[in-house]
């Protein structure tokens, strides 16, 4: 990440994404044309082109639908061209709304899901059960789980249904059961899968571990505090600050949530040699916890 005059700048390969973060419409207007054109001027003087296509250059502004509503659009140019405005955008293959609810990356995934879904069904006839769940893990399961994180947390309860259903729908497939089957926690133990919600609590525990082990990307460096830098106290070493969050979005962001389960775990569970033995510890965790809760 790379620190621009007022805004942050925020770099992968090719792709380049300035931000701005500020209660006031108009300085978040000012800031945002003040620092794309001085990015501008220096992709000029570098000899470096940027492309203004609409397909290539857009523009969003995130907030709550409450704020958002009377939220006009911000003028956004260089020079004679003007960056249009946007509701949703992809970054990185994540689709991101305005409201960052995740409902469009959602709607992403079940159908790249259901897409991959039918392609194996129509191979079944040559896969036995284990290449059926490798290739169910393989094509599948990555789109479950990209940036989830992120934009899971925040899914309406129909979205996060529909989620589980096409989960059970892999399942079925690798089992080789009926359609309507029934699945209880006792087919997930069999697969050895976590359900999605609970694959997801699993991958926000990781996340918290690689900052504990200070094994995070630079741009996460800032998502947890830890309670060691506040308090110095030996019961604090292996804990994190809960930021104060007032809305739901705000209690469902990694920050919020990855710190309450974080600080929920053993001491034992939180001093694993590495990642992997952590993943692997966390995974069998959640799967005890299966048969003290009813069936996904």
């Amino acid at each position: 990440m790379a620190q621009a005059v007022d805004c942050e700048l925020y770099l992968y390969a090719d792709d380049s994404c300035l931000l701005y973060t500020g209660n006031d419409v108009k300085v978040i207007e000012s800031n945002l044309n003040k620092n794309f054109n001085s990015l501008c001027d220096w992709f000029v003087e570098n000899k470096l082109s940027i492309h203004f296509g609409e397909d290539k250059t857009k523009s969003i502004i995130f907030g709550t639908k409450q704020k958002l509503k009377n939220v006009h659009q911000l003028d956004k140019c260089r020079g004679e061209i003007k960056i249009k405005q946007h509701t949703e955008v992809t970054y990185l293959g994540c689709i991101l709304d305005c409201n960052l609810s995740g409902q469009d990356m959602a709607i992403k995934v079940l159908k790249k899901i259901n897409s991959r879904l039918k392609f194996l069904y129509r191979k079944q006839d040559v896969l036995n059960a284990s290449l059926k769940r490798l290739l169910c893990n393989v094509l599948i399961q990555p789109h479950f789980d990209y940036a989830s994180q992120a934009w899971y947390p925040n899914l309406t309860k129909t979205l996060s249904r529909k989620l589980q259903c096409a989960q059970n729908k892999c399942i079925r497939f690798c089992l080789d059961l009926e359609s309507r089957a029934h699945l209880d926690n006792r087919t997930f133990k069999k697969i050895n899968w976590l359900p999605t919600s609970e694959r997801v609590n699993q991958r926000i525990c990781v996340s918290a571990f690689n900052f504990f082990n200070n094994s995070s990307p630079l741009y996460m460096s800032d998502i947890f505090t830890s309670c060691k830098l506040i308090q110095n106290t030996r019961n604090s070493a292996h804990r994190y600050k809960i930021p104060f969050r007032r809305t739901n979005n705000g209690q469902n962001a990694l920050s919020y949530i990855g710190s309450k389960i974080w600080n929920s775990l053993s001491s034992d569970l939180k001093l694993s040699k590495n990642k992997n033995t952590f993943k692997h510890k966390m995974k069998h965790i959640l799967t005890c916890l299966l048969y003290t809760s009813p069936s996904p």
